[in-house]
């Protein structure tokens, strides 16, 4: 079949009800007529009803939806009836209907309807559509209730409905100039068709220019950024916007813009009266060259603009009036006083008059009705203009309705969870008033669990008995999977290279228990742990649990450069920390609500654990050796480091979600006492507050989060802080860009040593007649620069998240770290070393080097801000439940000069010197000692350990 004869098989489908419909009445009225002409007072009987021609749809169906039966007396009035039901089943292309005589029963008759079904469609196909796909196409046809699709009937009001939708949906995607062709094309031996959409989307339509007149209130660029939808897409600045791409016409979203965007703009600033006139819409072609492809500015253009003018009326400034309250029922008065309704209320009499002051009062309104019950108050503001003041008095008339108490509280879809769990969440009883307000919370509380899909307020379903003034509340949730077994590697700047298994089950036995076993192995990191959490002991808001735990952290300097950087690193020995830890213990915490309901929470937790500590750098040693942190000595001095740590907590936490929340805020404050009387041989106290802020921007679609933490530790009873103990900064969990555990300021360690010096003594003469060699060993005073962490820490994240689709988010973070040593005193050598080095090193020869008790600390370092700006993409996957992610980040702030170690120096004895020959010292021994100290300077270039820049993929989340 050909396309003209498909185009005109299409038309004729419109005609045939019309045909159809001239045949049957030319047919029926001379039948009819006939049987008008039955001899007078003869009644005839409908002997059967047949049905010829009906193929898909069975003949009891056609029997339901007429009025007559085989046995009724026969009427031309009731088949005229039948007849008509059966056309308007829209079953039909043709219907026609027969009256026979019964050939066995002289007074019977047989109505016999000749049917022909419409097609069925058996496929539907969308040509030359390019900026819209077919799952576009049909969740328009869902959306817009047009009801074609295949295996449905052939209908032309549907497809000519199904073409109007099309033509919308390619509007709004700037194809104002496209044209859609239905044709149809019968499939052979079968009453069955494809129906084929044949698109022609023609040029793309974009805002061009848009002006503005009669506007003084406001500038050209307030108005357009007020104009979501048409304004172009820009790079903000302070004060002005940077057009990068213009963005595609719809007229629909003009119309938005012109209505929500300007004047909201304007009746928000109290112009009552400002009107916006019907736009003047200029299109022409756009033929632009440039480089091929869609980029801003640079790229080449072929299409069409629309320039748009808007005119503006603005009117004049109106401010508040009186405000009065009424009631829409007289004779139900007002459940709250004036004097209260009115706090509520935000403009005061004499302010400006704001439309968006008002959508907040109503809103405000609404909220302490609902707070009271009254789920379905209304209220409704009656505006009364004085022009001649230039006010707008208010009226505030109030709907109130009933009061509802709740019947009965329900839940669906908690296949697991019992629904004890979900009701201990719930703030609201059964036969209590409705509190609009405490429901909101409790979903916020379930959604906190973690144990569900998010639940919003319309997966609750509120049933009201008006009658009885009492509300049934169905609250509809979806379980996530409860239990989790993931395997999963990565490279982390934590862990390095590494592989982990974990499985969890969040809730155990659908009684809300968390159960955990994990296992890590990496290049650096090592840990198992197994966890166990009951959040309602005896039935009760009391958190309980434990865990029991082994880590093991290898922290070498090189090899971890040498991952980031893809190569071998070679570091001086002397200044590369080179030492691990191995840690096992346990903790035990509890935790309640400061009253019942309560989002703030007091806790206690209890954790003791052992470590072993070994060296592998004169760094390291000399770190952990230098600082007396426990009451052990000897070469064993770094096995069997007891600590016994309690912690009473604070919190409080209104984030919406666990994983990923959009809006809340939290803080944390716990202060830890280690050692003294709870036992151990380290003793500290810490401080420690962190705080959360997640906020919604863009009309909700984007979220800001903050977060800011510091801490403070300081040792006591004569112990300093334990190296692996004290703060250390960067990495993916708090300063992205900087590699971890790398951001502390730098203290110089002194370290003894010594070296031989060759001169000659003039003395002794060899048998050359020259003089012969002597060799003289000197002691050395080197210091060595090391990073010991800081005791006073405190670290800044801010991020702005753009979720891309489903579990894909863009995000732009900066990050600022500052950390450094607070009491110096707490970076002290052991007494009895800096009794040795003054005695080793009296130094008359070098009155600028001091050994002191205190570590130098190395100047530039201390304090000193680091900072890491860049963009991240994270990709929560669904299976492994845990957020995978890449990132860049630039650090604008960090060290850029070198490390460098304060000079050393060397002591000779009066003894000594007095056994040299007359001025050997002074020209041969004294410039070789001060060439020697002067190459053994320590230095370290910051570029190695501060990248200026980082690309890197890790698994988690920053917070």
């Amino acid at each position: 079949m050909t396309g003209a004869a498909s185009t005109k098989n299409f038309v004729r489908l419109f005609q045939i009800p019309v045909v159809v419909c001239l045949c049957i009445v030319a047919y029926a009225y001379p039948l009819w007529g006939q049987q008008a002409q039955a001899p007078a007072g003869r009644q005839y009987v409908i002997q059967r009803i047949e049905f010829i021609g009906n193929r898909r749809i069975q003949s009891d169906t056609l029997r339901a939806r007429i009025f007559s039966r085989a046995g009724d007396p026969y009427s031309e009035e009731a088949v005229r009836r039948d007849f008509q039901a059966l056309w308007n089943t829209q079953f039909f292309e043709d219907v026609r209907l027969e009256v026979e005589d019964s050939p066995d029963q002289p007074d019977g008759k047989i109505v016999v309807f000749y049917l022909k079904e419409r097609p069925i469609i058996r496929r539907i196909e969308y040509k030359g559509n390019k900026s819209i796909t077919e799952s576009d196409i049909l969740d328009a046809f869902k959306e817009k209730k047009v009801g074609l699709s295949v295996e449905g009937q052939f209908d032309p009001t549907k497809i000519k409905r199904a073409e109007v939708v099309i033509k919308e949906l390619l509007a709004e995607h700037g194809r104002q100039f496209a044209t859609v062709k239905p044709t149809y094309e019968r499939i052979a031996a079968t009453n069955a068709v494809k129906l084929v959409f044949n698109i022609d989307e023609g040029p793309k339509v974009k805002v061009g220019d848009v002006t503005f007149t009669g506007n003084k209130v406001f500038s050209d660029a307030k108005l357009l950024r007020a104009m979501r939808h048409d304004r172009p897409y820009a790079i903000p600045l302070y004060i002005t916007n940077i057009p990068v791409m213009d963005k595609t016409y719809d007229r629909q979203k003009l119309d938005e813009d012109l209505e929500v965007g300007i004047r909201g703009l304007y009746r928000d600033h109290g112009y009552f009266k400002a009107t916006v006139g019907d736009p003047i819409l200029n299109t022409h072609d756009e033929d632009r060259s440039g480089i091929k492809g869609p980029w801003p500015v640079l790229g080449s253009k072929h299409g069409k603009r629309v320039d748009i003018t808007i005119p503006i009326e603005e009117g004049e400034q109106y401010r508040m009036g009186s405000l009065k309250f009424r009631s829409s029922d007289p004779e139900v008065g007002l459940v709250f006083k004036s004097e209260i309704l009115g706090k509520v209320f935000p403009i005061k009499e004499g302010e400006i008059f704001s439309a968006e002051k008002i959508r907040k009062a109503l809103d405000n309104y609404k909220k302490l009705y609902g707070e009271y019950g009254y789920i379905d108050f209304v209220a409704e503001p009656l505006t009364d203009i004085d022009d001649k003041k230039k006010v707008v008095n208010l009226t505030m008339e109030f709907d109130q309705q009933k009061q509802f108490f709740v019947r009965r509280i329900e839940f669906s879809g908690n296949t697991t969870t019992r629904d004890k769990v979900i009701r201990r969440e719930i703030l609201l009883d059964e036969g209590q008033v409705y509190n609009n307000r405490l429901w909101e919370l409790s979903i916020l509380r379930l959604n906190q669990l973690g144990y569900f899909d998010v639940i919003k307020p319309e997966n609750a379903e509120l049933k009201r008995n008006v009658k009885a003034g009492t509300v049934d509340i169905k609250l509809k949730v979806k379980e996530k999977g409860k239990q989790s077994i993931s395997f999963s590697g990565g490279v982390s700047g934590i862990a390095g290279t590494f592989v982990s298994a974990s499985y969890q089950t969040n809730n155990f036995l659908g009684l809300g228990e968390t159960l955990t076993l994990s296992a890590q192995l990496g290049d650096f990191q090592r840990g198992y742990t197994f966890g166990f959490t009951e959040p309602f002991l005896f039935d009760r808001p009391i958190t309980t649990g434990f865990t029991i735990f082994a880590n093991k952290y290898d922290f070498n300097q090189a090899k971890q450069y040498g991952l980031l950087l893809g190569q071998q690193i070679a570091l001086n020995p002397a200044l590369q920390e080179n030492y691990n830890t191995d840690t096992k213990g346990f903790t035990l915490f509890i935790s309640s609500p400061l009253r019942r309901f309560s989002f703030a929470r007091v806790g206690l937790t209890y954790g003791f654990s052992s470590t072993n500590i070994q060296t592998f750098s004169q760094s390291a040693q000399l770190l952990f050796d230098s600082i007396q942190f426990t009451s052990l000595a000897g070469p064993s001095a770094l096995d069997g480091i007891h600590s016994s740590k309690v912690t009473p907590t604070i919190s409080y936490s209104t984030v919406n979600n666990p994983q990923n929340p959009t809006h809340g805020k939290s803080f944390y404050y716990g202060v830890s006492l280690e050692g003294g009387p709870l036992g151990g041989n380290v003793n500290t106290i810490s401080n420690t507050f962190s705080t959360t802020y997640f906020h919604q921007v863009n009309k909700r679609r984007n979220v800001i989060g903050i977060k800011y933490q510091t801490a403070m530790i300081s040792g006591y009873g004569g112990k300093d802080i334990p190296p692996y103990n004290r703060f250390y900064l960067g990495g993916e969990q708090d300063v992205r860009g900087f590699n971890f555990y790398t951001i502390s300021p730098f203290v110089a360690i002194p370290f003894s040593t010594s070296t031989s010096v060759e001169y000659f003594d003039p003395r002794r003469i060899g048998s050359t007649g020259s003089p012969i060699p002597q060799l003289l060993t000197v002691p050395l005073l080197e210091f060595i620069p090391t990073r010991p962490g800081g005791d006073y820490q405190n670290v800044l994240n801010l991020e702005y998240r753009i979720p891309i689709a489903g579990p894909v988010t863009l995000v732009f973070f900066n990050d600022l770290g500052l950390n450094g040593i607070l009491r110096q005193s707490q970076l002290s050598l052991n007494p009895a070393a800096v009794s040795l080095f003054q005695e080793q090193y009296p130094n008359p020869d070098f009155p600028g080097v001091h050994i002191t008790k205190d570590l130098p600390i190395v100047s530039g370092t201390n304090f000193y801000p680091r900072t890491s700006a860049g963009i991240e993409l994270q990709v929560i996957l669904p299976i492994v439940n845990a957020p995978f992610r890449v990132y860049y980040a630039y650090n604008y702030l960090r060290l850029t000069g070198t490390i460098t170690a304060p000079a050393g120096a060397y002591y000779l004895s009066d003894a000594v010197k007095n056994t040299l020959p007359p001025g050997v010292l002074q020209t041969q021994i004294q410039p070789e000692l001060d060439s020697i100290l002067f190459q053994q300077v320590q230095h370290i270039p910051a570029g190695l350990i501060e990248p200026k820049q980082t690309f890197r993929f890790t698994v988690g989340k920053t917070f």
